[in-house]
C-alpha cells in the first residue's frame, strides 16, 4: 500500500516518521491556521493557498503553500490517504473540513480515504500506531458535509455557518464544537470581546498582574489554538487606542519582538470595564478581524455573539 498522510503540523508528522520508518509513505504536513486572517470565498486551493502565504509574510510572499498543494496535488497516486486531524480541536476541523471539500470536489472515491481523529501532536510514536490502527473509513455523507461547512466558514456572513450550528447531529465527530467556537470568536453582545479575548483577560485579572508567556500557557492549557493567536490579542491590547492591559513593571523592548513574552501585564481600568460589560471593546478600539470570509472592521460590526441565547444575533 502506498499511503499519503495528510497532518495536522510538524509535531505530528515528526512523531509519524519516527513511528513509520522506511515505509512507502508520504507525509503531507498542512500548517495553515484557519481560524486567523482572511478565507474568502470563490477561490481555488492555489488562489487561496496565495491569498494565506501573503497574510502569513506580512505580504512578502504567495509562495508559502506551494509545495503543499503541489502534493495534494498527486493524491491520486496513492492506494490510501489518511488524514490526521483532531476531533476536539478547532484548527484541525478546519483543515480537515477543507481538505474533504477540495477532495469532494475532485469527485474522489471515499473509499480511498481515512481519519484518525486524534490531535496527533499528543501522541507519542507507540501511540501512532494504536491510532493508526483504529483509523475510521470516510464516507461520502462526511465529504458533502464537509464541503458544506466550508463554503458556509468562507461566506462574507456568519449566517450560514450559524444555520450549520444548530444541525442536531453531525456525521463528522467534533465538527459542530469547532462550529460553535468559531461563531463564539465574533465580538460579544456585552464588551465586544471574543471568547477567547475574554479568556485571557480573565486569566490576568485573577492574578492581578501576570507574564504575557503564562498567561498565553494557562488558556493553552484548555484550548487548541496557537500560541501566536494569543499573543497577537495582548498586543493589541495594549498598543489600542484605550489600552486594555498595560505594563505592571517597566518594559522598554520593540512589543512585536519575542521579549514581550516576558512583559508582565495588568489590566487598565478601561480593561476591567470591557470585561464587566460596562464599556464596548469595539465601540472604543475598532476592529480588523477576519473570521473565515468574515472581515470586521472599523467601530462598529453587523454582527455578534449572544452568549445568553447562544446564537449570533444582528447588532442594532
Amino acid at each position: 500500500m502506498k499511503t499519503l498522510h495528510i497532518v495536522d503540523g510538524e509535531s505530528t508528522g515528526g512523531t509519524l516518521r519516527r513511528a513509520r520508518p522506511g515505509r512507502e509513505e508520504e507525509i503531507l504536513r498542512w500548517r495553515d491556521a484557519l481560524y486567523t486572517g482572511p478565507v474568502p470565498s470563490g477561490l481555488s486551493l492555489r488562489r487561496l493557498s496565495r491569498v494565506r502565504s501573503q497574510f502569513w509574510t506580512n505580504g512578502k510572499s504567495n509562495t508559502e503553500f506551494d509545495k503543499r498543494d503541489a502534493c495534494l496535488l498527486r493524491y491520486r497516486q496513492f492506494d490510501e490517504v489518511v488524514m490526521w486531524f483532531g476531533a476536539d480541536c478547532t484548527l484541525c476541523q478546519l483543515s480537515l473540513a477543507q481538505v474533504l471539500s477540495w477532495l469532494y470536489e475532485q469527485k474522489t472515491a471515499p473509499h480511498r480515504l481515512s481519519w484518525v481523529s486524534r490531535h496527533g501532536g499528543e501522541l507519542t510514536a507507540e501511540h501512532m500506531h494504536a491510532a493508526y490502527r483504529k483509523r475510521k473509513p470516510l464516507h461520502a455523507t462526511q465529504l458533502r458535509e464537509a464541503s458544506h461547512t466550508w463554503d458556509a466558514f468562507r461566506a462574507s456572513s456568519p449566517e450560514a455557518l450559524a444555520r450549520r450550528s444548530k444541525l442536531r447531529t453531525s456525521c463528522i465527530p467534533g465538527h459542530g464544537r469547532a462550529i460553535h467556537r468559531m461563531l463564539q470568536e465574533y465580538p460579544w453582545l456585552h464588551g465586544g470581546l471574543s471568547r477567547l479575548e475574554r479568556k485571557l483577560l480573565r486569566v490576568i485579572q485573577a492574578e492581578a498582574e501576570l507574564q504575557a508567556a503564562k498567561a498565553v500557557a494557562t488558556v493553552l492549557q484548555t484550548e487548541t489554538v496557537g500560541d501566536l493567536l494569543l499573543f497577537d490579542m495582548l498586543r493589541d491590547f495594549d498598543s489600542a487606542p484605550n489600552p486594555i492591559v498595560r505594563y505592571a513593571a517597566p518594559f522598554t523592548n520593540k512589543i512585536n519582538s519575542y521579549k514581550f513574552n516576558s512583559a508582565m501585564l495588568t489590566l487598565t481600568d478601561t480593561g476591567r470595564r470591557v470585561l464587566s460589560g460596562k464599556d464596548d471593546h469595539v465601540t472604543l478600539n475598532g476592529i480588523d478581524r477576519w473570521i473565515g470570509g468574515v472581515h470586521l472592521h472599523g467601530h462598529s460590526v453587523p454582527w455578534r455573539w449572544d452568549e445568553q441565547h447562544q446564537r449570533i444575533v444582528r447588532s442594532r
